[in-house]
């Protein structure tokens, strides 16, 4: 009897547990297939993903491949209820850094933390050189080198002029890299030389118990040359436009600098509930915010790529069958269908990769002489090197090898994921290290116009996997953008503030609201004040806000902005020899009301 009892109970534990699938999966069709009744609520001007039933009075709109994208409110009671924002979490503040760094390329060790918060134990400190690795036997950037240790003489270095980022490390006994009082680094006697690590060979495994701080610094420098005013302004332009519209103001030209800040993850109306201030203050300074963009694909490759590159992400998904280092062996398991029995096979597997020859965008502003950067957040996940990175540094600042030594030093919070429970670096929340960074190399290079620069910030940690951990850093960004703003850093920079797509990972998303959100990233644009001398532009810049738009279209304008660099005696992005060679349409220029297909969107 019990056993029959047990059996009933299982029986309907299954019965219950394929209703609720079924529902859940029912009610998500739902969600997305049903249009809003308040049809005061719809820009039936604008294309939808979603298929399905509409009314007779909609019917002119699906059959006219024309859809529609509600306007929503982002604190709708529906969403609203699904939203809890934790206190922001607090980092040890008994923590000090106790490396400095001064001028943006010497090592300074403060002898006050020294003493308050290491009661004048420190017996020496020694520098490591972070770099690439040239031999990396596996793929996707996955592997970093570091020099031979480097004694910290006397408290302080001179000058770092031959690395990018520094591991410096410090100790409580004078036996590591020490031998008889003398120092020896790598050639002391049992001492490992470890000149460069994997996600095998790791930092951790290679510590001691006399170490007792470790922390990864970025040191900043001027790698190039000044941009040369007098020879842009002069380069000679075979286009009759260039005679006709030469302007007495050439001399006060200088090049514009771009600056990308892509929050992974973030809807446009997530970026209306969560960061209200940051918006709030841009806006004050004229920021275009385009609350029709639209993804192209699902995921952050898929949309990052046309953005910039200007092809589809499907054209670096080809494998390559030529680099053994993207050669690898999957293990696959089969039933024998005569015995049914199970059986493994070995079979060879292609993955793409690299992207060195590929068009990045980036690479054509570099060949102008700008200075350029690229980071990103995380090791794994990340957009590049989630499918293979590159061969050699893209950039002339490449943040990868920054990243992957930084989540093994002891001054992280050792997590096996990607977004930390307890995200912070030392004393600081990680999306500090980012903003502090490109504040820093903000300050150093745009002093003067002599060194313009373009690049992207790529910032996961407080936005990725946790939705609300979005609104912690509202404060900390206003501040990022109001600082540089009243030291004048930002005068002649176009910037480029955006999410890549919506969220797809919080409970959100079940709702009809949250189907749409995930398809509608963030996006917004901020130019110099000198832009105002092209009304025609700003206008369309402004009637664009209204329009369905894409990642083709920022990459267009990206690409109009290079043709301004380019052509300096016309300059005006309304006449410059930019012609469009995707999809998009550069958001300089009018963009006609158009369908899904037309915008490059693929349907679903």
């Amino acid at each position: 009897m019990l056993f029959c009892f047990r059996k009933h109970v299982h029986l309907l534990y299954v019965l219950v547990t394929l209703n609720i699938v079924f529902f859940l999966i029912v009610y998500h069709r739902l969600i997305l297939i049903t249009p809003s009744s308040s049809t005061s609520s719809i820009d039936l001007s604008i294309t939808s993903f979603i298929g399905g039933s509409f009314n007779e009075q909609n019917d002119q709109y699906l059959s006219s491949s024309t859809c529609y994208i509600p306007r929503f409110d982002p604190w709708d009671q529906t969403v609203a209820k699904s939203i809890r924002v934790k206190p922001i979490y607090r980092c040890p503040m008994n923590k000090q850094n106790l490396i400095n760094v001064i001028n943006n390329t010497q090592l300074f060790i403060n002898q006050t933390v020294n003493r308050t918060s290491f009661l004048n134990s420190i017996t020496h400190c020694v520098y490591l050189k972070v770099g690439r690795n040239p031999e990396e036997k596996l793929f996707r950037d996955w592997s970093y080198t570091l020099s031979e240790p480097i004694l910290i003489v006397n408290g302080y270095t001179n000058p770092i002029l031959d690395a990018d980022f520094v591991l410096t490390r410090c100790y409580n006994d004078r036996t590591r890299y020490f031998h008889a009082n003398k120092f020896c680094g790598y050639k002391c006697p049992n001492t490992i030389d470890i000149k460069s690590t994997t996600k095998k060979t790791s930092l951790t495994n290679n510590k001691t118990t006399d170490l007792v701080y470790e922390y990864i610094h970025p040191l900043i420098r001027i790698k190039k040359s000044p941009f040369s005013r007098d020879v842009w302004l002069n380069k000679t332009e075979s286009n009759w436009i260039s005679n006709l519209f030469q302007s007495s103001s050439l001399s006060n030209r200088s090049p514009p600098s771009v600056m990308m800040i892509i929050l992974d993850a973030v809807s446009d109306l997530q970026a209306r509930r969560a960061l209200p201030q940051t918006l709030s203050y841009l806006k004050s300074k004229g920021l275009f915010t385009f609350q029709r963009h639209t993804i192209v694909g699902d995921g952050t490759f898929e949309n990052i790529v046309p953005m910039l590159f200007g092809q589809s992400a499907a054209h670096y998904l080809i494998p390559n069958r030529n680099d053994s280092r993207y050669e690898f062996i999957r293990t696959e398991t089969k039933v024998d269908p005569k015995t049914k029995r199970r059986y493994q096979i070995k079979k060879i597997v292609h993955y793409p990769g690299p992207f060195d020859n590929y068009p990045f965008i980036v690479k054509n502003f570099s060949r102008l002489n700008y200075t350029t950067y690229f980071s990103e957040e995380w090791r794994e996940s990340a957009f590049f090197n989630l499918k293979n990175g590159f061969r050699q540094a893209p950039t002339d600042y490449y943040l990868r090898p920054y990243w992957l030594s930084l989540y093994e030093t002891m001054s992280y919070n050792k997590f096996a994921g990607n977004s930390n429970p307890k995200p912070c670096y030392l004393n600081k929340l990680l999306h500090h290290l980012s903003l502090d960074w490109l504040r820093d190399f903000i300050d150093i290079h745009h002093k003067t116009s002599d060194y313009p620069t373009f690049g992207i910030m790529k910032m996961n940690e407080m936005s990725h996997d946790y939705l609300e951990r979005l609104f912690w850093i509202d404060y900390d960004l206003k501040q990022f953008f109001e600082n540089l703003f009243q030291k004048n850093l930002l005068n002649n920079t176009i910037i480029i503030f955006c999410g890549d797509h919506g969220h797809r990972q919080h409970r959100l998303r079940l709702t009809r609201i949250g189907s749409f959100e995930v398809k509608l990233p963030f996006f917004s644009m901020l130019l110099p004040q000198s832009f105002k001398q092209f009304p025609q532009a700003m206008k369309n810049l402004k009637n664009n806000e209204q329009i369905l738009t894409s990642w083709w279209d920022v990459y267009e304008t990206l690409a109009n902005i290079l043709k301004m660099v380019e052509q300096p005696s016309i300059f005006d992005p309304l006449l410059v020899d930019w012609r469009s060679t995707t999809s998009g349409v550069s958001l300089f220029h009018p963009i006609p009301e158009r369908n899904c297909s037309s915008a490059g969107i693929p349907g679903e």
